[in-house]
């Protein structure tokens, strides 16, 4: 993954809703990660902070996840569905709803202006059977 500067990763973080904000620097996210990483034996705890931050900050769509531990923390596929699966239970299941309006609107931002106002436009057709109630 590219690298994002520390000004700009600040000025994402300040755009985010608080329960997201709370959640990165949670005592309890820390915690959460450091057992995981001790109950598989992996000695990276850091690393897979910074992956569970690019989650929560909207750089990294959670369905990558595990295939980002494979990648960057070279984990077997086996361990990284474990270790993803552990971190969607005691991490990101707290802010599901605030992670699926995160990269909804990022979905939303990618399809461009013109296909959102298309299919809005197309929602807003009358029914052409139906005769206007006064």
């Amino acid at each position: 993954m590219e690298k994002i500067s520390q000004d700009k990763l600040w000025a994402i973080y300040e755009t985010l809703p608080d329960n997201l904000k709370d959640i990165i620097f949670s005592e309890d996210t820390a915690d959460a990660i450091w057992n995981i990483c001790k109950l598989h034996n992996i000695d990276k705890p850091s690393s897979i902070a910074k992956i569970v931050g690019r989650v929560l900050m909207g750089l990294l769509p959670p369905k990558m996840l595990i295939e980002t531990l494979q990648d960057e923390l070279t984990l077997n596929e086996d361990i990284s569905k474990k270790v993803g699966m552990e971190i969607e239970h005691f991490i990101f299941n707290s802010v599901k709803n605030e992670l699926d309006v995160l990269y909804e609107e990022g979905e939303n931002t990618k399809k461009g202006k013109t296909e959102i106002e298309k299919e809005s436009a197309s929602q807003k057709k009358s029914d052409t059977y139906r005769e206007s109630v006064e």
